[in-house]
């Protein structure tokens, strides 16, 4: 079979079925792990907003601790107050009295401010959950679409495989050789059609003689860029 354009362009049009098929094919399980990623980062989010809410509860557990114990002094030195005989250490326990009263009602407020912000992570939790379960759902679907359209396109690849090998029968001897190295190095890129003179492939202008060849219906190599070129 003689090399003409329209065999070029034939080879051609199924490299780029090829490349498209196995784009596809390549893209899948980068779409899986995108929406993984999202599932996980949202998971993680989730976790983050547990130990905050953990951290708050310990936090307001210590207060509270620390809140019960200056209660337990203030009530034993209230007690000491009337057993003292001298106005200088009554003086002192008043102060001390005073003081962790003070202290108590400043741990009371941040208790309250506490307890408050474990309303609002609860809120939080509940959004952050419907947004994991959300996630979820979206991986699973895109898990199972990939899933089937592989099966599609794996069948689709080896009916494009096979016609590509059937038209590759066409060539012969150096040009063979030139086209598989080329495929081999660019792909579907190996190959573009001429237009306006130029080469599709790297927009440089051909020569007057490789214009005449390509008129015989002849494919020619770009001297710029290496690409077939044929004239469609």
């Amino acid at each position: 079979m003689t090399v003409t354009a329209s065999l070029i362009q034939t080879l051609h049009r199924i490299n780029r079925q090829k490349a498209d098929i196995e784009g596809q094919l390549t893209r899948g399980p980068k779409v899986i792990a995108a929406a993984r990623a999202k599932l996980q980062a949202a998971e993680q989010q989730l976790a983050d907003v547990r130990e905050q809410m953990k951290k708050m509860r310990i936090d307001a557990d210590s207060k509270q601790l620390q809140m019960k114990e200056r209660e337990d002094k203030i009530h034993h030195w209230e007690g000491q107050l009337n057993t003292v005989k001298e106005n200088r250490e009554y003086q002192a326990l008043k102060d001390q009295i005073a003081a962790d009263t003070q202290a108590n009602l400043v741990l009371s407020d941040e208790i309250l401010e506490i307890l408050e912000g474990l309303d609002g992570k609860e809120v939080e939790i509940k959004s952050v959950e419907k947004h994991v379960a959300d996630m979820q759902a979206d991986f699973e679907k895109i898990e199972n679409e990939v899933a089937s359209r592989k099966e599609t396109l794996e069948s689709e690849l080896a009916r494009v495989q096979a016609e590509l090998a059937e038209t590759e029968k066409g060539l012969s001897g150096d040009f063979k050789r030139d086209y598989l190295r080329l495929v081999a190095a660019k792909g579907e890129d190996a190959m573009a059609p001429l237009e306006d003179n130029c080469c599709s492939g790297c927009y440089q202008s051909l020569t007057p003689q490789l214009i005449e060849q390509l008129s015989t219906g002849k494919p020619v190599v770009c001297p710029t860029c290496g690409r077939l070129i044929y004239k469609a």
